[in-house]
């Protein structure tokens, strides 16, 4: 009787450490205002497509930059539109316009229509899903 909860008593300590270390492997660390600039720097020079089928939800870092999921949140999107847009902050839907098919790319006239006005799109970068929740985390504390 000892013996098992003992290893009861084990197995519940390795349960506890391998969950603390998920913790702290999920956590953010949050950017400064230099980190930030830099990642926007570089991501608005991408030149990745995505399927416009496949995209699936949004979330807004300011009024030219967008975080878009395609096709789930584990495959998130860097993208800037050519012109800032006052509308995207309040949208409740947003329409991809593509010219290939069916491919959403920074060049070729692609877009996003965002309340009847249309905004091309000037970079989208395929980025992690890790630096998306850091984009996010450092925009919703900005904006406070």
């Amino acid at each position: 009787m000892k013996i098992h909860a003992i290893s009861y008593f084990l197995g519940f300590i390795l349960l506890a450490a391998a969950a603390s270390a998920i913790a702290e492997e999920n956590r953010l660390k949050p950017l400064k205002e230099a980190e930030y600039n830099d990642f926007i720097a570089d991501f608005d020079k991408g030149r990745d497509c995505i399927f416009s089928r496949t995209i699936n939800n949004w979330e807004i870092l300011d009024r030219q930059r967008l975080i878009l999921h395609a096709p789930t949140k584990n495959r998130p999107y860097f993208v800037k539109l050519a012109l800032r847009s006052h509308e995207l902050k309040f949208a409740h839907q947003i329409a991809v316009y593509s010219k290939f098919d069916n491919r959403f790319c920074p060049y070729g006239g692609n877009a996003l229509f965002i309340d009847g006005n249309r905004y091309t799109i000037s970079a989208i970068k395929k980025i992690d899903k890790n630096t998306a929740r850091q984009l996010i985390s450092f925009n919703k504390e900005a904006s406070k």
